[in-house]
């Protein structure tokens, strides 16, 4: 059996047997689906990508983010300059964040998800520089989803053999 991983996906439905989820509003306060992340080796929907699980926790508050959904019939690698300056942009300006970038495959990249609290989070949220490589969406993402602290300093939102690098440690 392969190792446990995690899964995110955006649905327009309330999750079955996520990990964490939470419901998504867009800025004008509009309902805009569901964000869940699931702990497993299976994928458990067909929509979900590979995230790092530090950015997820069941008991998470409520925050602004910004999510970067590339479509599946895009494919940006990884290695693409765009990507490669966000990522350099998000470690230099991100303090306060929670981070993830979403991988396809071991080279596709899926998109990221950004999200922020306190006074100034909708304004981050919507300075996102993952915006950039692909057009985000701003969402007020509910409690129970999105974990806390600051994004590590890397390579935590690279990605290694098709899954998000781990900062702290290798296979």
């Amino acid at each position: 059996m392969s190792a446990e991983r995690c899964w995110f996906a955006a649905l327009a439905a309330p999750p079955a047997g996520a990990w964490a989820a939470a419901e998504a509003r867009d800025a004008r306060g509009a309902p805009a689906g569901w964000l869940a992340a699931w702990r497993r080796s299976a994928k458990p929907v067909r929509e979900a990508v590979l995230a790092d699980p530090r950015a997820f926790d069941p008991d998470g508050a409520a925050a602004w983010a910004s999510l970067v959904w590339i479509p599946r019939a895009v494919r940006i690698v990884f290695d693409d300059t765009a990507v490669q300056h966000a990522r350099r942009r998000v470690l230099a300006e991100s303090s306060g964040a929670v981070v993830t970038t979403f991988a396809r495959d071991a080279s596709v990249f899926g998109g990221a998800l950004s999200a922020w609290r306190g006074p100034r989070a909708a304004a981050l949220a919507a300075a996102d520089p993952f915006a950039r490589v692909h057009a985000a969406r701003v969402l007020h993402v509910g409690p129970g989803l999105l974990g806390a602290g600051a994004a590590l300093p890397a390579p935590v939102i690279e990605r290694y053999a098709g899954q998000p690098w781990p900062a702290d440690r290798f296979p």
